[in-house]
């Protein structure tokens, strides 16, 4: 009967392999797991807006109250990403019990398309054109909408960047969703992103 030696070099071949099928695996059921995790409920979900158009610095940090003609828009395919979103919810079984949404149009439109419109809410504009003095305030005001959320069904905030950063340390990339848990006492625990390329 022959015996097959099992040399170092095998020993390091066979996990190297094991690791590369890990790695593989691991971010498909990650994001399983938090599209399940929505569908439980009970979760605030920090939306950054989907693409938006190239623009100078003053026409994306302009806020025109609506008059989207002097704004920073979406473009085509951050049209087309939203649209996506708003099917993946649907399809994940994922329950909307409230949409808010920052007062620029490239956030309002993602809302819209998403969700079908949601509450405008100046907390939740761009970090950048928030009022000096009211910035800690405002940002404390999030924090607080978001640690007192129980759901049923989830509350999604669609905003910027700069601000779901500031919020969760999180640095997003457009279209993506960034889970939060509420804890209970007023505070939450980042439960994991949702990054674009995984719906789209």
């Amino acid at each position: 009967m022959t015996q097959m030696r099992t040399t170092p070099l095998l020993v390091t071949v066979a996990l190297a392999g094991m690791l590369v099928m890990g790695l593989a695996t691991t971010p498909a059921f990650a994001k399983d797991s938090l599209w399940a995790a929505l569908a439980e409920g009970g979760k605030v979900v920090m939306v950054r807006h989907t693409e938006s158009e190239e623009a100078e610095p003053e026409r994306s940090l302009h806020l025109a109250h609506g008059d989207c003609s002097e704004e920073q828009n979406l473009s085509e395919e951050g049209r087309a990403q939203a649209r996506a979103l708003a099917d993946a919810i649907r399809q994940h079984g994922v329950q909307v019990a409230e949409a808010l949404t920052g007062e620029f149009c490239r956030t309002t439109e993602t809302a819209e398309l998403v969700f079908g419109g949601a509450e405008t809410w100046n907390a939740l504009n761009l970090l950048n054109v928030l009022p000096a003095d009211e910035v800690d305030f405002l940002l404390e005001d999030v924090r607080d909408r978001i640690g007192d959320f129980r759901g049923p069904g989830n509350l999604f905030m669609v905003t910027h960047r700069p601000n779901i950063n500031m919020l969760t340390f999180q640095n997003v990339e457009a279209g993506s969703l960034v889970i939060l848990q509420p804890d209970g006492t007023g505070g939450f625990d980042v439960v994991g992103e949702i990054p674009l390329e995984s719906y789209y």
